[in-house]
Order: C-alpha cells, then structure tokens, then sequence
C-alpha cells in the first residue's frame, strides 16, 4: 500500500483511492451473500437475443 501512494504521481488522490476502495469492500461485505440458488436463473432477457 506504501509503494503504491508513494510512488503514485498524484499520492494524495491515490490514498483517497485506497480508502474508497477498503470503504466499498466492507459495505461489500456487511451488505451480506446472495442466496444459494439449486439452478441457475438468468437476470436478463433472453427473447430476442438471436
């Protein structure tokens, strides 16, 4: 993580980067797993796609 700021041209938007990005993977996280599903089921359309 240090290389990364460090190194980045502009190493204060970079951290900013970083904490967004740590921020969004634990609302990720909290916000919890999708239910296991036995068949797969399609979440678009399929008429009219050939």
């Amino acid at each position: 993580m240090n290389t990364a700021i460090a190194e980045a041209k502009d190493p204060i938007r970079m951290a900013r980067a970083m904490k967004l990005a740590v921020e969004a993977g634990r609302h990720a996280y909290l916000s919890g797993r999708m239910a296991t599903r036995k068949y797969a089921d399609p979440s678009s359309p399929l008429a009219g796609l050939i």
